[in-house]
């Protein structure tokens, strides 16, 4: 009886234990699958992200391709735009010698007599001043292209608006077309700039700096005395052959409206002015500071147009030019 009971509690030991085996086989294979899911799931979703950060990246890499090849593009144009405009300078000076030879031919027709043109010169002394621009505007209204002999003596700012800059003129001279001559640093007739050849062309020499420096290197090569070369006296010949060893030529005038001295009104200018218009070609004087000038110039580009004369900027090789 005692060995029934010893096998029968053995084996419900052994199936216990099977039980228990199986139970652990169960849960290690339960917690294998749950951990196999977790893995997967974790690795779906990484990838996942790989894959949206991936797409996102392509993105990026497109537009950067696409900005790339904008900016390769922009870049071209830019290389054309610089070989293009490498050569700008020389295509107008090339423009403007054309221009100017056939001023020239034109001249020399009229000095033979063989042509029926007549040629005037609009010239401006003493600038540039605050009524400069005036005068631009009334030179631009009629499409009309004239030449500044400049000077220093007012220094920066304008001696008629001492509150603004002159200097930015010399620039706007350019782009407007008009010629800028030589007049002298320092104008100073009665305060030395005669009293030698020396002290005369160390003032034009100064010009010249100052003109170059407020340009970007533009070179003038016409000069005007101040008062007109007679003021010279004798020192004019021995000035005029330096000149001409710097490459300079000269210029005085043959019309006028008097602004250079005393005007009483705006009659008297433009008496002055009609009557000394007798020429085929002609250089006349005006003085940008002058506010009768300004007042009569839109007429007496009329009068001169009504005349027959077609107007331009004075060049060296005009033969008003003496050399």
């Amino acid at each position: 009886m005692e060995k029934r009971v010893s096998k029968s509690k053995k084996q419900l030991n052994h199936k216990t234990i099977n039980f228990f085996n199986s139970s652990h086989s169960f849960y290690y294979l339960l917690f294998f699958m749950i951990l196999f899911i977790g893995i997967s799931i974790l690795l779906y979703f990484h990838a996942s992200s790989l894959k949206k950060q991936y797409s996102t990246r392509e993105m990026e890499i497109s537009e950067l391709k696409k900005q790339l090849k904008k900016e390769k593009k922009e870049y071209q144009v830019l290389v054309d735009d610089y070989h293009k405009y490498q050569n700008l300078d020389s295509s107008i000076e090339d423009i403007k010698k054309d221009y100017f030879k056939k001023i020239k031919e034109m001249e020399d027709a009229i000095i033979r007599g063989e042509s029926d043109k007549k040629i005037a010169y609009l010239t401006f002394d003493d600038g540039p001043y605050y009524n400069t621009y005036r005068i631009f505007d009334i030179l631009d209204q009629y499409d009309v292209k004239a030449t500044f002999f400049t000077t220093n003596i007012n220094g920066e700012y304008c001696y008629d608006n001492k509150s603004e800059n002159c200097w930015i003129r010399y620039p706007e001279y350019l782009k407007k077309g008009h010629t800028i001559a030589n007049h002298t640093y320092t104008h100073a007739i009665f305060r030395g700039l005669y009293n030698s050849t020396d002290s005369f062309m160390d003032a034009v020499m100064k010009q010249e700096d100052l003109v170059k420096e407020l340009t970007g290197g533009y070179v003038t090569n016409i000069l005007r005395f101040p008062g007109g070369s007679p003021t010279a006296k004798n020192l004019k010949d021995p000035i005029i052959e330096r000149l001409r060893e710097r490459g300079y030529g000269w210029v005085d005038w043959n019309a006028k409206d008097g602004d250079g001295g005393r005007l009483d009104s705006r009659e008297q200018a433009w008496d002055i002015f009609t009557s000394s218009i007798d020429e085929n070609i002609e250089v006349i004087l005006f003085h940008d500071y002058n506010g009768i000038t300004t007042e009569i110039l839109p007429d007496a580009i009329d009068y001169l147009k009504n005349n027959g004369y077609q107007m331009f900027p004075l060049f060296y090789e005009s033969n008003m030019i003496h050399k």
